[in-house]
């Protein structure tokens, strides 16, 4: 094999642990989650979604406590990957996806799981996939699989992402 681009499946591999890294390291993550978190208030279908996503934050991740607080006190229904049953896809108006890198143009590297890879293609048409993520962790590219699922749009504590291209 003459590079990793041979392989993304190892460079995938790799880049999860920079960014796993380089995300633990950030200062400051309860303010740049506000920050964050107030761009995603601030679109259009958030504030008129019935139904949200959201996920419970890992170490290193955005912490979406307030913005799951803000959902309810706003008299949305929040679910998370980990409820038990998982609700209708469907039914849901906006995901927030976590991730530990993005591209620009909304391709996500995520945990290796595979869970938001089977999980976001069940969505309607009309749902707004929303990549969340710190600004250190935009990056140019990611290889990408044909099971990767592409987001509507990255939002980052300095606000969206200009789309590439």
């Amino acid at each position: 094999m003459d590079s990793l681009a041979d392989d993304p499946v190892e460079l995938k591999r790799q880049l999860r642990q920079q960014m796993r890294a380089l995300r633990r390291a950030l200062p400051d993550l309860q303010h740049r989650s506000e920050r964050l978190f107030a761009h995603v208030r601030g679109i259009p279908a958030v504030s008129e979604a019935r139904m949200v996503m959201a996920f419970s934050s890992v170490h290193g991740e955005p912490l979406t406590d307030k913005f799951v607080a803000w959902c309810r006190a706003e008299g949305k229904t929040v679910v998370m990957p980990e409820d038990d049953p998982a609700p209708d896809p469907s039914r849901i108006d906006v995901v927030i996806v976590p991730g530990t890198a993005f591209t620009l143009d909304g391709h996500r590297l995520g945990q290796g799981g595979g869970w938001y890879d089977r999980f976001l293609p069940q969505l309607a048409p009309s749902c707004l996939k929303i990549g969340v993520c710190f600004e250190p962790q935009l990056i140019t590219q990611l290889p990408v699989e044909p099971h990767d699922v592409q987001l509507d749009v990255v939002i980052t504590d300095a606000g969206p992402a200009p789309r590439d291209g």
